[in-house]
């Protein structure tokens, strides 16, 4: 199934073109487009989950970012797009699934959303989707986990740890077989010889430390620093070029 998306931008011919490069992209379905940030805001509210949100970061009234605020457990995935590199660090303190900086091409466009599809160019599955583990702790009653809660997932030799959002469960697992069903998921890696983490939940890098959206921190082991690399490729802001002055 295509992703559902919406637009919200104050400036109607900015509606326009990113509507014109979710119709022109396969996989993309485009389901309303607001100017208003109140008038958005009500209707997600009102009208369940949707896949993708392209946001405008300034905006009257009221800002991408508080919008993103009271709309993220509505929305899988969260794109911004701005004329100012200067709200890209506000963008990623909410989570942000990507950044566009005005004026950009459809190039640009694709090369963000492009990674919420699989190689055979189908949407990946929607982060909020869920399973159901047995928590040793309470003599293995089924407990239901959504993809998007999970933190990061720790090694207990034949058990593993699931960090969510609101709690922790122990499950006999071992990480290996953990690696191989999360692994095919978006944005689950290992980073660490003993934990697998979530992308989504990382709020912060210093150096070799992960900060996650829970406030806990990881060390990225030096075996797998290439795979975080990897992993930021698309996801980090830079000047396209520098002037002689080496100003943006």
């Amino acid at each position: 199934m295509p992703l559902s998306c919406i637009v919200i931008d104050d400036d109607l011919d900015a509606i326009d073109e990113i509507s014109a490069y979710i119709l022109s992209t396969p996989g993309l379905e485009l389901i309303r487009s607001f100017s208003d940030p109140v008038a958005a805001l009500n209707y997600i509210r009102g009208n369940g989950d949707f896949d993708m949100l392209f946001m405008d970061v300034d905006m009257p009234n009221m800002n991408g970012i508080e919008l993103s605020a009271m709309v993220r457990d509505r929305a899988a995935r969260m794109v911004f797009s701005t004329c100012h590199a200067k709200y890209a660090l506000d963008a990623f303190d909410v989570q942000a699934d990507g950044f566009l900086l005005k004026p950009f091409n459809y190039a640009k466009f694709f090369s963000v959303v492009s990674r919420f599809f699989n190689t055979e160019g189908r949407a990946v599955q929607k982060s909020g989707e869920y399973l159901f583990v047995k928590n040793k702790s309470e003599d293995l009653k089924m407990v239901k986990v959504r993809y998007s809660d999970i933190i990061a997932i720790e090694s207990l030799a034949n058990y593993i740890r699931i960090y969510t959002t609101d709690s922790n469960i122990v499950t006999h697992l071992k990480l290996k077989e953990a690696r191989e069903i999360f692994g095919k998921r978006a944005g689950f890696m290992q980073l660490h010889r003993s934990f697998l983490i979530s992308g989504e939940h990382i709020t912060s890098i210093d150096g070799n430390i992960l900060t996650m959206s829970n406030g806990s921190k990881f060390t990225i082991g030096n075996n797998f620093r290439k795979t975080l690399d990897n992993f930021l490729t698309n996801r980090t802001l830079k000047p396209t070029h520098r002037n002689n002055r080496g100003g943006l």
